[in-house]
């Protein structure tokens, strides 16, 4: 992608952000009295991601959410918060380690020939850390909206291990990558209450840094219990590297579902 493309699609973005405010912001209301105390929250999700893009040697990437279960060795995802008057402290993180074999032979046409054992073994481990502060420039009893600051950080390596075996010995091979990015963002999360249990949220930011520009948007409805919500969305996460070892562009995007709890 080029460079010339950037303004226009920054722009688009901050255009998302303003209907955004105005989808949830009633005319004319007043804002309600902010407590003093600290106010804290988590939440833990599965996020259905599938990831696409291109490496940094020009090969597509390609897995499916069913790939990612099926070869899946450990998964953290969650959301931490903390609000007091009109600021909110917030943390979203994501650990990911996939990794899948495949085992094969083929006969070399020598002599009479014989076979030889193959074995890939890859291996993809990556962090997505997302620290923000956040300020809620309107609040009432239909909804509320906060202006957001933060970084995005992501950190994601391969590893490739190969072995074969014959009848003339084996041979083992094996090559890793690993880089890291981060970006400074900006963005506008809201939230609309639908009724007394159900509400509805959005969030979308835009940043650039050691990337050319990353973008992100999530949307989700939710239904109150007593101190446990229970929540349903979807979320898109998007990077444009500009000097990677590992990857020229990176996408995420799926479905979440979660949980999200109050103390």
């Amino acid at each position: 992608m080029t460079n010339y493309s950037q303004p226009k699609f920054v722009l688009k973005l901050l255009i998302g952000m303003a209907l955004l405010c105005l989808f949830i912001l009633p005319v004319g209301a007043k804002e309600p009295y902010h407590d003093n105390d600290w106010l804290f929250g988590a939440e833990i999700y599965l996020w259905g991601s599938a990831i696409g893009g291109k490496s940094s040697t020009g090969n597509d990437i390609d897995f499916s959410f069913n790939d990612i279960i099926s070869n899946l060795n450990m998964a953290l995802m969650g959301t931490i918060v903390a609000h007091k008057n009109k600021w909110s402290y917030l943390a979203d993180i994501i650990y990911m380690d996939v990794s899948d074999d495949e085992k094969g032979s083929f006969t070399l046409p020598v002599g009479s020939g014989f076979t030889v054992g193959t074995e890939l073994d890859v291996d993809i481990k990556s962090w997505v850390v997302q620290p923000m502060v956040g300020y809620r420039v309107y609040d009432n009893q239909k909804g509320s909206i906060d202006l957001t600051a933060g970084a995005r950080y992501i950190w994601m390596e391969t590893e490739l291990k190969l072995e074969t075996t014959s009848p003339l010995g084996g041979r083992k091979i094996k090559s890793s990558e690993s880089g890291d990015n981060w970006d400074g963002i900006v963005g506008v999360r809201g939230l609309l209450n639908l009724t007394e249990k159900w509400y509805a949220s959005g969030y979308l930011d835009v940043g650039t840094g050691q990337s050319d520009y990353t973008w992100q948007a999530k949307a989700a409805v939710a239904y109150k219990f007593n101190k446990v919500d229970a929540v349903l969305g979807y979320r898109y996460l998007k990077w444009k590297f500009d000097n990677n070892d590992v990857f020229y562009n990176l996408k995420l995007d799926g479905p979440f579902a979660g949980v999200r709890f109050s103390f």
